[in-house]
């Protein structure tokens, strides 16, 4: 199964007008790793460059990262 993802942020100036608009839209067969690394790409996209990876920790413990 196939699942397209969204990610946006939206910044607005003083006046209330759009100063910028960042929007990541991937697709991926809910491989977690996936997720992950596009997810880690939409936060640099958005000015975040410093972000060097991004992790989730499953129920187990366990850590899964954008391999």
């Amino acid at each position: 199964m196939n699942t397209t993802y969204t990610f946006r942020a939206t910044t607005y100036d003083e006046d209330g007008e759009v100063s910028t608009d960042v929007e990541h839209i991937f697709t991926t067969e809910d491989f977690l790793p996936d997720v992950l690394y596009h997810f880690k790409s939409f936060l640099q996209g958005a000015g975040y460059n410093y972000v060097s990876g991004v992790y989730a920790e499953k129920n187990d413990g366990n850590e899964v990262g954008e391999e």
